[in-house]
């Protein structure tokens, strides 16, 4: 299990147990309007091609695994457990997109995202591209309401390819005045630590050369139009 810095890039792969996630450090602010703002670039050349199954992208993480939660013991990668609690959006290898709210339970709240950019998002096509999300609280412009766009190459000035959004009090959060965002992937050999009398076993599964690069990630909270 490794996790390689290069510059502003880390790579994550899933030779231990079809799963890798890592944390962005946890950002604040005062004001109860302002939602959250993520953005990264990934590089999924050798995700889906290798055996991957899904890319995850979740803000407002909170809490761990552990003994009340369904994994019933800690899922650890570079000294941090998964979290219990989060929002955020998953991209799967035949470009569609779901929200996922997860609960602390085996049953997280999932949605799926229409695509209204009028495109059509493939990652076979298009391997590397830039993600944004924005996510309102109980307040602000936002508020209750996650969006998704998703633009072909390094930057934000690709072609957009994927646009979409969810709303509700189910995709909305209570203001904390601080948010952690994580990005992660996982392919379906994964077994959780609740199959292995708790404790995770760190073992290559279906997918052990699946790998993404995230790069030029970045997580603000701000004023959202």
């Amino acid at each position: 299990m490794t996790l390689r810095h290069t510059g502003h890039a880390r790579e994550l792969r899933l030779t231990p147990n079809d799963l890798d996630f890592c944390y962005l450090p946890r950002v604040a602010s005062s004001v109860p309007s302002h939602g959250s703002e993520f953005v990264c670039t990934v590089d999924a050349a050798r995700f889906f091609a290798n055996g991957g199954h899904h890319i995850v992208f979740a803000l407002d993480c909170e809490g761990g695994q552990g003994s009340y939660n369904p994994h019933c013991g800690p899922i650890l990668r570079y000294g941090k457990n998964l979290w219990a609690t989060a929002r955020g959006f998953i991209v799967f290898g035949d470009g569609a997109v779901m929200a996922e709210g997860w609960n602390g339970t085996a049953m997280p709240a999932l949605a799926a995202v229409a695509n209204t950019s009028g495109a059509v998002f493939d990652p076979a096509q298009h391997p590397v591209f830039a993600l944004r999300i924005v996510a309102g609280y109980r307040q602000g412009a936002l508020a209750n309401r996650m969006r998704v766009e998703i633009r072909t190459g390094l930057s934000a000035k690709g072609a957009l390819v994927f646009s979409g959004s969810v709303e509700g009090p189910e995709w909305g959060r209570d203001w904390a005045g601080g948010a952690r965002a994580a990005m992660g992937g996982i392919a379906s050999g994964f077994v959780p630590p609740s199959a292995t009398g708790c404790v995770e076993e760190l073992l290559p599964r279906s997918a052990p050369d699946a790998a993404l690069v995230m790069s030029r990630f970045r997580l603000r909270m701000r004023r959202l139009a």
